[in-house]
């Protein structure tokens, strides 16, 4: 689930390629099936062209350490398709249900995010700090 906050800011200039930074993550130990862990990141463009009006074109990319590949999610445009207007704000990203990959007691994990707008910038890769995934 993601949730998304954002702002317009008239006379403020930022590059057109996303900028991401990391603001918090909830905790630092979760349980499996039972916690939820949520991220929450920054981001800037310079003309607004974050997020997809189609739920099947995906902004955010995020990837648990422990897999090969980035998880697409879906977020809707944060300004006006047609605008072209600089915006920062930011998002909470929520994962309800991590799990132990392995047969241990305690897995740790690291989670790297970054953001594609609609003209295909690619934002900078943020990494989180290490979450501990419990059994218990």
């Amino acid at each position: 689930m993601i949730i998304a906050g954002c702002g317009k800011e008239d006379d403020i200039t930022y590059s057109n390629t996303p900028v991401i930074g990391l603001v918090s993550i909830s905790q630092d130990t979760i349980r499996q099936y039972e916690d939820v862990l949520s991220i929450r990141i920054s981001y800037k463009d310079g003309d607004g062209d974050i997020g997809f009006e189609n739920p099947e074109e995906y902004a955010l990319y995020v990837r648990d350490i422990r897999l090969e590949a980035f998880d697409g999610f879906y977020v809707g445009p944060l300004a006006p398709p047609d605008a072209q207007v600089p915006i920062q704000g930011e998002l909470n990203i929520e994962f309800p249900s991590l799990f132990l990959f392995g047969n241990g007691a305690v897995e740790q994990t690291r989670f790297e995010i970054k953001m594609i707008d609609r003209a295909g910038n690619e934002s900078n890769l943020i990494e989180t700090d290490f979450v501990a995934i419990t059994r218990e």
